[in-house]
């Protein structure tokens, strides 16, 4: 699966609550960097996304997704939306992908 595809499917995971394809999709020392904290571990992270999130009914509309020409870096800037369809925040995702998995994940948001 190419490096942009595998980001699509991270996100189309999450929003599913599709948490076997999410740790399918990470690396077993997958570590993600956000504003609030650092997550650090594929279990911890799947943990997290199941119950640990402020609201787990959202989806990621993905506005731009971007590869380097190696497929070792994807970035997506996109938006968090609510459940009833508002905009909770923007964000840039900035992914290290090797070995046909998510290795790494940093944050940004505005």
């Amino acid at each position: 699966m190419e490096a942009a595809d595998l980001v699509r499917e991270y996100y189309r995971a999450i929003d599913d609550g599709d948490y076997g394809a999410l740790t399918d999709a990470l690396g077993g020392g997958f570590v993600h960097r956000r504003p609030d904290r650092t997550i650090e571990g594929r279990e911890e992270f799947v943990s997290f996304m199941r119950g640990g999130r402020p609201e787990t009914d959202t989806e990621h509309e993905l506005d731009a997704v971007f590869e380097t020409d190696d497929g070792g870096r994807v970035a997506v800037e996109g938006r968090l939306l609510r459940a009833d369809g508002s905009e909770w925040f923007r964000f840039v995702d900035v992914f290290a992908v090797g070995g046909g998995r998510i290795r790494s994940l940093t944050t940004y948001t505005h």
